[in-house]
């Protein structure tokens, strides 16, 4: 009895080292960039995307990029608000996700209010960059950006950072007409899970 029960003992404290192993792997490939599949051939879609030479993944809609930002990804949109939290841009499974456009809105922004979710994450990838637009020098200094599509490109431009509930009106109001045109990347809040972090910015040609 005492030999099953020390061998019992035995076999938990094995899979508590190898789930604890398990945690600290987890963490350090998400702040290190692991799960970001393909990191070379996002560097050369940015690089065609910068020279005019634009290749287009399945259900991509745009690129967006603020200068000066870890925020420079491709853009896709689904049926529905789940598939790319958990799907890459090649739509290969993914920890990190993709940035994606709310399937409500129209592909060729032009909606008075377009929305884009990702994910915040350790490494400063995905949308973890819009939390630091709180701080009101980060703000300033990093105002403007552009998002283009096929066949046209427009300028980003900064004006407020929010911290708003999960719930907001704003979610589920998204396509009511507004007198201005904004682009508004959204994600989670790190220290309050009910509240997201949002970044509202002004669209021109």
């Amino acid at each position: 009895m005492r030999k099953a029960l020390r061998l019992l003992l035995g076999v938990l404290m094995v899979a508590g080292v190898a789930l604890a192993a398990s945690s600290v792997y987890l963490y350090f490939a998400v702040e290190n960039g692991i799960f970001e599949r393909d990191a070379d051939e996002l560097l050369m879609l940015r690089d065609n995307n910068e020279k005019g030479v634009r290749y287009w993944y399945d259900n991509q809609v745009a690129w967006i990029r603020i200068y000066d930002t870890n925020i420079d990804y491709p853009v896709m949109q689904a049926s529905n608000n789940e598939w790319y939290l958990t799907h890459d841009y090649r739509d290969n499974d993914s920890i990190t996700g993709a940035l994606f456009l709310d399937y409500r809105n129209a592909s060729d922004f032009s909606d008075n209010t377009s929305l884009i979710y990702g994910h915040r994450t350790n490494g400063n990838l995905m949308l973890s960059d819009v939390a630091k637009y709180h701080d009101d020098e980060y703000f300033w200094q990093h105002m403007y950006g552009e998002l283009v599509l096929k066949n046209r490109s427009y300028q980003l431009k900064a004006v407020r950072f929010e911290k708003i509930s999960a719930d907001s009106p704003l979610y589920r109001n998204l396509l009511y007409k507004t007198d201005e045109t904004f682009l508004l990347l959204s994600t989670c809040d790190r220290e309050i899970r009910s509240e997201r972090d949002v970044l509202f910015l002004s669209v021109s040609q």
